[in-house]
């Protein structure tokens, strides 16, 4: 096998980087003690992180062939995925990629023939996307509402404008306090009345996803904050059911609070741009940022876009609450689920509670 294509590469690499075979180099020597993968065991290359051990596992196996069972890479891709249960993403994803190298691995390659299965139509190695994963996204999407809130000034409409929210529990969504507070940025006070009025008036439209269709919540209260004190970027708020249409049935969004962010960690977002239809799109994280709990990302968005969730590619959990344009940075920014966890445990203690039993019966 001459070489994988970049456009098999990359996924694969992320795919075994998830796997915890390769935490460390004991782990790994364990995973290729079976009978057919001894033979170049020892001759593994040790690897001084999990990138390493990674990229030095498929450059020694990506060669080699195991006699009556096709190649040694494409075996011990399809090994590990036999010992993931059916539930974990990790054994779909795996034993698809052992089907793609295995195939990989009986093309006759000719003469230039490899430069151009790595360059050709995506000379860049740009992901593609999963037929399983856009199966993913649509579950997540119904989770996913455009937010509509009527702003009102010494108790007179004065406009309205539109965001992005989601469901954390059945009942509960999230989006951003600048949205239910319709001012633009934080630190702008609005008075009491008018936010209570904005809250009556607001509707979350579920299933957005063209002209002329979708499904309307109202809220039925805002659990945090009470906006009488500065707070994150953050609102929690309560639908108000209906009969015909329970939240219930809808589902809502697995949280990943704890996910490591890297260079490598890519980063997609439902959202209702300018008050659009559904879209979505991913790009890259890219550090910390300045304000705190927060994080910077290139995936793109627009007005109307706050309030989103912000998925890891990988497991398609919820890692931050996105809250707009780093103009500084000229970046995205996000607020961290970890922070939002945190500050809910330390303020409302119930609410927090209550997130933490939908989550865990989630998972």
């Amino acid at each position: 096998m001459p070489g994988i294509p970049k456009a098999l590469l990359i996924p694969l690499r992320e795919t075994l980087k998830s796997c915890d075979e390769f935490g460390t180099q004991d782990q790994l020597y364990s995973a290729l003690s079976v009978e057919e993968l001894r033979p170049w065991r020892d001759s593994l290359n040790e690897g001084r992180n999990q990138n390493q051990r990674v990229s030095f596992t498929i450059a020694h196996l990506a060669d080699k062939q195991i006699k009556g069972k096709g190649n040694a890479l494409a075996f011990f891709v399809k090994m590990l995925s036999d010992i993931y249960d059916l539930p974990d993403e990790r054994h779909d994803r795996l034993s698809s990629l052992a089907e793609q190298i295995e195939w990989v691995s009986n093309v006759p390659i000719r003469p230039g023939k490899l430069e151009s299965m790595n360059s050709e139509a995506n000379p860049a190695g740009s992901q593609m996307i999963w037929i399983s994963e856009a199966e993913r996204m649509l579950e997540c999407a119904r989770s996913v509402a455009r937010i509509d809130v009527q702003t009102f000034s010494d108790g007179n409409p004065r406009g309205s404008s539109t965001g992005t929210a989601w469901l954390l529990t059945p009942s509960l969504a999230l989006t951003c306090r600048h949205v239910i507070e319709a001012m633009g940025t934080l630190g702008t006070s609005i008075n009491p009345k008018d936010l209570r009025m904005q809250i009556l008036s607001t509707l979350l439209t579920f299933d957005y996803t063209a002209g002329g269709k979708g499904l309307q919540y109202k809220i039925s209260s805002l659990e945090y904050p009470s906006f009488e004190s500065p707070s994150l970027d953050y609102a929690i708020i309560r639908l108000e059911d209906r009969s015909d249409k329970p939240l219930h049935d809808r589902g809502y969004l697995r949280l990943d609070s704890d996910s490591p962010l890297t260079s490598q960690t890519s980063l997609y977002i439902i959202q209702h741009p300018l008050g659009h239809p559904q879209q979505i799109s991913g790009d890259l994280f890219v550090k910390p940022s300045t304000s705190p709990g927060c994080i910077l990302y290139r995936t793109p968005t627009n007005p109307g876009t706050s309030g989103s969730p912000v998925f890891n590619r990988v497991g398609w959990g919820v890692v931050a609450l996105h809250n707009g344009e780093n103009t500084e940075a000229r970046l995205r920014e996000g607020l961290l689920m970890k922070e939002v966890l945190s500050d809910l445990m330390m303020h409302r203690q119930d609410i927090y509670e209550e997130i933490m039993v939908a989550q865990n019966s989630k998972e």
